[in-house]
């Protein structure tokens, strides 16, 4: 395929991650504001938030599962970004608690699957028509940037309640460019290694745990960061802005990524990444200045995408080629899942004691987290494998 005719072929799946980050930029951002405005608590907004983490332990499988076997990708993915439209749609009627449980839990989980379900149709197109991930992953963080800006812009002009409708428009739009997607020729792929052996290795259950801890110290940023940075007097598109900002700089960290770290250590690149969780989450929750807390969200280049990327690099190193998808699945359940879900539900407790306790307990994390890295790094010598061309599972940004 030449390169005009792999630009063309890309460009369905480059529509299909703007749209979909646009959505996530607006749920990530302003849905806990949505929620506020709608008189929950932060304790009650940590618990609704804290829920769609851990069911999507079982249910993205679940969902991949069906796409796979089914042989209707694209239907699989219309049908899921329609559901989760439709509990969306049901938040305008709900009236308790427990009814905003039930509907975040479903709405989540079914809009937590788009991306995993859309790398798989991506990736797969990669290896087929070798196509450039790296270009139309990167149009996804383009358009979390720009939503995050934008939509922070249009809140200052406009009711705060206009969130619930501009996700619902962001899904359907979803919907149908999930249905643009090429048909693509079934791949059969034959593994013949037994995941479960390397995954009982205790060093790769500890780098599991420990990445996964700094990964879910950003529990309280992403939960709460909007009602935080509001209540310090930031109007929303300021709010927007800071978000963007962080996101600009890991973009330009994945950038650069092969010529900055080409020779450096995996496991190395997660303690940077720790360190940086404890200077940021201190910082945001024992200081005011705006200044200060828009230079530290630079840091979300190394406390996310540092993480992310050594995470993977070592998963790519050290797991047998024949398990390493199975590796990044229950490092993605873990560390955006259970650790995300349990950071939320212990963040919300705190803030509603005092924001600065929350904070506190995510520099707690990620100092953990770092540390159990360092022990890792004294029993797993240093790999000789060239690093990956793809990072995937790459859930929030």
């Amino acid at each position: 395929m030449n390169k005009d005719s792999a630009f063309s072929f890309g460009v369905p799946y480059s529509l299909f991650y703007i749209f979909v980050f646009m959505t996530m930029g607006i749920i990530l951002v302003f849905w806990p504001l949505w929620l506020s405005e709608r008189g929950l608590s932060k304790s009650e907004i940590g618990n609704i938030l804290s829920i769609p983490p851990f069911l999507m332990v079982l249910v993205s499988p679940l969902i991949a599962f069906i796409s796979e076997k089914s042989g209707y990708s694209r239907t699989v993915l219309f049908t899921t970004a329609l559901i989760s439209s439709g509990f969306f749609f049901t938040f305008y009627f709900a009236e308790n608690f427990y009814f905003y449980l039930l509907l975040q839990a479903g709405a989540s989980c079914c809009f937590l699957s788009l991306i995993p379900l859309g790398d798989s149709q991506t990736l797969k197109a990669v290896r087929l028509y070798d196509l450039n991930y790296g270009r139309i992953r990167l149009w996804g963080s383009l358009s979390f940037i720009a939503t995050s800006f934008g939509v922070g812009h249009l809140l200052d002009t406009i009711d705060i309640n206009w969130t619930l409708w501009l996700i619902l428009c962001a899904l359907i739009i979803v919907a149908f460019f999930s249905l643009t997607l090429p048909q693509l020729p079934g791949e059969q792929e034959k593994t013949s290694g037994n995941p479960r052996v390397f995954l009982r290795k205790p060093s790769f259950l500890f780098f599991i745990l420990g990445a996964g801890m700094i990964i879910g110290s950003h529990a309280a940023y992403y939960a709460f960061g909007s009602l935080y940075l509001t209540s310090l007097g930031y109007s929303k598109s300021l709010v927007g802005f800071i978000w963007a900002f962080g996101v600009m700089a890991e973009v330009l960290l994945f950038a650069f990524s092969n010529k900055l770290f080409k020779s450096a250590r995996s496991l190395h690149l997660i303690i940077i990444g720790s360190i940086a969780g404890m200077i940021r989450w201190g910082t945001l929750g024992f200081s005011d200045s705006m200044i200060l807390i828009i230079g530290i969200q630079v840091l979300h280049a190394l406390t996310f995408g540092l993480t992310h990327l050594g995470s993977m690099s070592f998963i790519t190193k050290h797991a047998p080629k024949d398990v390493s998808a199975s590796a990044q699945s229950l490092y993605s359940s873990i560390a955006n899942g259970l650790m995300m879900g349990l950071s939320i539900f212990v963040s919300g407790m705190l803030f509603d004691i005092d924001p600065s306790y929350a904070f506190l307990a995510m520099v707690g994390m990620a100092a953990t987290g770092g540390t159990i890295i360092w022990i890792v790094t004294k029993f797993v010598p240093p790999s000789s494998a060239p690093p990956a061309k793809e990072y995937t599972h790459q859930e929030l940004p």
